[in-house]
C-alpha cells in the first residue's frame, strides 16, 4: 500500500505509557502524527497544550486525522488531584469539549481513555452501560470528559481501562514495585480488600489496536479478566518469578489513608470485549509470564 491510502492517526499524548506501546503496533498501517507538551522526544511531534486552543486546532490542521486517540491525562496520585482541582478539571474534563469539536470538524472517529475510577466501587464488575459515580476528584474529572465526549463527539469510542502494568522505559508499575521490592528481600505491604482487573500493557495495547481497526463505536471496557486485589496480583507474580513470598504483609485499605478515596472494588466486566476481539483480555497468569521474560 503506498503512503496516500494509509489512514492518519494523530495521537495526543503520545509520549505516555500506552502511547509508547501503541505506536509500535501502528506505525506499519497508519501514517501516525506524535505530539508533545515540554519535551520534543521526536523531531516531527507536533507541540500541543490542552489549555491552549490553537495549539490543538494547528495540530488538526498539520496532520488532517481520520482518528485521534488522546492519551493526555492527569494523574500523579489522588491526593495530587484535589489539590489541583482546577488543573485536573481542564485537562481530564474540560479539554475532551474542545477536543470532540474539533474532530468533527475533520470528521476524526475520537478514541478517548477513561478509568475505572468512574464507579464507586460498592459492587464491582461494572458493565459499560453501569451508571457512573465517582467518589474521589480524579474520578469526577474522568467521568467529565466521557460526558464531554458523549454529548460533542460524532464519532467516538470511550475506553475504560484498569490498572495496567508491564516492561516500559517510562516508569514503574504496580509489577515493578512488587518486584523490587521482593528482589532486596525487603517487606512489603500489599492490599488485600480492595478490587480490580490488572491489565498487561501489551494486552491492552493489542486490544486497543483491533477497536482502532473496526472502529467500535460507544464505550468499551479494555481490562484484564479477572477480578483481583494488589495482594492476589502480587502473590501470583511473586509465584510465578523465582523470588519467595515470604515478604508480601496482606492489610486492609483502611490502613492507608490514600486508599480511602478508592472505589472499594473497581473491577471492569470485560464480557464485551472478550466476545468481539480476536486478541480479547487475557489471563493474569498467562501475561505475568510474559511480563517476567521480558524482565528477568
Amino acid at each position: 500500500k503506498n503512503m496516500k491510502n494509509k489512514k492518519k492517526i494523530l495521537i495526543l499524548g503520545s509520549n505516555s505509557l500506552i502511547g509508547n506501546s501503541l505506536i509500535g503496533k501502528l506505525n506499519k498501517k497508519y501514517t501516525i502524527f506524535t505530539t508533545y507538551h515540554i519535551k520534543k522526544i521526536n523531531k516531527n511531534d507536533l507541540k500541543i497544550d490542552l489549555l491552549d486552543v490553537k495549539t490543538l486546532e494547528d495540530a488538526f490542521a498539520v496532520s488532517k486525522p481520520d482518528i485521534v486517540i488522546n492519551l493526555c491525562g492527569v494523574y500523579k496520585n489522588l491526593d495530587y488531584c484535589e489539590k489541583n482541582k482546577k488543573f485536573v478539571m481542564d485537562i481530564n474534563g474540560k479539554a475532551l469539549k474542545i477536543i470532540s469539536k474539533i474532530s468533527n470538524q475533520y470528521n476524526s472517529f475520537l478514541i478517548g481513555f477513561s478509568s475505572d475510577f468512574v464507579f464507586d466501587g460498592k459492587s464491582g464488575n461494572y458493565k459499560e452501560d453501569d451508571q457512573v459515580s465517582p467518589i474521589n476528584y480524579y474520578g469526577k474529572t474522568k467521568a467529565m470528559g466521557e460526558k464531554n465526549i458523549q454529548e460533542n463527539a460524532n464519532d467516538y469510542c470511550i475506553i475504560r481501562a484498569s490498572m495496567i502494568y508491564g516492561k516500559n522505559q517510562l516508569r514503574n508499575t504496580l509489577a515493578d514495585m512488587i518486584l523490587n521490592k521482593v528482589r532486596l528481600g525487603e517487606e512489603l505491604k500489599i492490599i488485600n480488600d480492595q478490587f480490580m482487573t490488572p491489565t498487561h500493557l501489551e494486552n491492552f495495547t493489542k486490544m486497543l489496536t483491533e477497536i482502532i481497526e473496526m472502529k467500535y463505536k460507544g464505550i468499551i471496557h479494555l481490562a484484564g479478566p479477572e477480578r483481583m486485589s494488589r495482594y492476589d496480583f502480587a502473590k501470583k507474580l511473586v509465584s510465578l518469578s523465582n523470588f519467595k513470598d515470604t515478604f508480601l504483609l496482606p492489610v486492609s485499605y483502611n490502613e492507608f489513608d490514600f486508599s480511602k478515596k478508592m472505589p472499594k472494588d473497581s473491577s471492569l466486566n470485560t464480557e464485551k470485549a472478550i466476545s468481539l476481539l480476536l486478541n480479547g483480555p487475557e489471563k493474569v497468569e498467562n501475561s505475568l509470564k510474559k511480563y517476567l521474560k521480558d524482565i528477568l
